[in-house]
């Protein structure tokens, strides 16, 4: 099953479109119930978190035992407090991923292109593209991700 959270009704719609099984807004105050009574209580095995400050806390709480947290982003741009004790009772685990660490590490890297390369030749991965800018926008593209509002990858064309 595969649950997605979203800021909006317009990004969980596509992310039904996606193929997401439980939509949940994560503006809601009652959000991380909602994905616990989801998964019968039993909370999520991997949670991927790219908000930060309280949607971070909570999606903490989403976690079932041996669940893995993986954070890749900050758009919020607040910070959170966390606590690592409160991890060991269900023997959680929190870890960030950064891209250009991945880039650094061609034995890494490779592989793991050739296998994304590979789902999109076999269309078992779709791209979501949210427009495409002429490089003269790149300050107003800015802007609208600053803004959360949009919805997949913003190509600039030179």
């Amino acid at each position: 099953m595969v649950i997605a959270t979203a800021s909006s009704e317009e990004k969980l719609a596509v992310a039904r479109e996606l193929g997401a099984d439980v939509l949940i807004n994560y503006t809601e105050p009652d959000w991380e119930q909602q994905v616990l009574e989801a998964t019968g209580g039993k909370g999520v095995n991997v949670a991927l978190e790219m908000v930060g400050g309280d949607v971070f806390n909570k999606t903490v709480k989403c976690l079932a035992t041996f669940g893995r947290l993986v954070i890749f982003g900050a758009s919020s741009g607040e910070q959170s407090q966390f606590y690592p004790a409160m991890l060991m009772g269900r023997n959680q685990s929190v870890i960030g991923f950064f891209l250009p660490q991945i880039m650094r590490k061609p034995e890494i890297l490779q592989p793991s292109l050739v296998e994304l390369f590979t789902y999109l030749g076999a269309e078992k991965l779709k791209l979501t593209i949210g427009g495409v800018f002429p490089l003269e926008e790149a300050a107003e593209v800015h802007t609208l991700l600053q803004s959360r509002k949009t919805i997949g990858k913003l190509i600039l064309e030179p």
